[in-house]
């Protein structure tokens, strides 16, 4: 059996979702590559942001349920925060859980950023909202200065 990429094909689009749900790529880099290869930029876009968002909801998922048995373990060092709680505490009251999220693809990655948040104390809820979101401007962003792009080398 031949594997091969040909722009449109099934096979395309399954990769435009697994690179997209890879914890080392976000929707910037997956989305301007799969353009470019010469996929439709409309459902390019949807499948990575489906695939990044998935990986996402479950590392919110399994990250929220860790960080609850991991506290739950701890004896009273729950009542005195460490130095580096404090700071995370400190950063996410400055940039809140919306800042994250916003500034996650171009910073540490949404997966990461995922985790950053809840173990600030923020609902998983509340984080997944807002990851969505910022996934979804990024998305957005990127397909359209993307196509603009090509466009103005045309």
């Amino acid at each position: 059996m031949e594997l091969s990429f040909e722009a449109g094909s099934w096979w395309s689009y399954a990769l435009v979702f697994l690179a997209a749900a890879t914890p080392v790529l976000e929707v910037l880099v997956v989305i301007p590559a799969a353009v470019l290869a010469g996929m439709p930029p409309g459902p390019t876009t949807l499948l990575a942001l489906a695939g990044n968002l998935s990986t996402v909801v479950l590392v919110g998922v399994a990250g929220d349920r860790i960080i609850e048995s991991w506290r739950a373990r701890r004896p009273d060092r729950d009542r005195q925060p460490s130095r580096r709680t404090r700071r995370a505490r400190e950063l996410a009251q400055r940039w809140g859980v919306p800042g994250l999220a916003f500034l996650a693809p171009l910073t540490t990655g949404t997966h990461v950023a995922t985790v950053a948040a809840l173990a600030t104390g923020a609902g998983t809820r509340r984080v997944l909202r807002w990851m969505a979101a910022g996934l979804v401007f990024w998305s957005l962003a990127v397909v359209v200065v993307t196509v603009a792009g090509f466009e103005a080398f045309r």
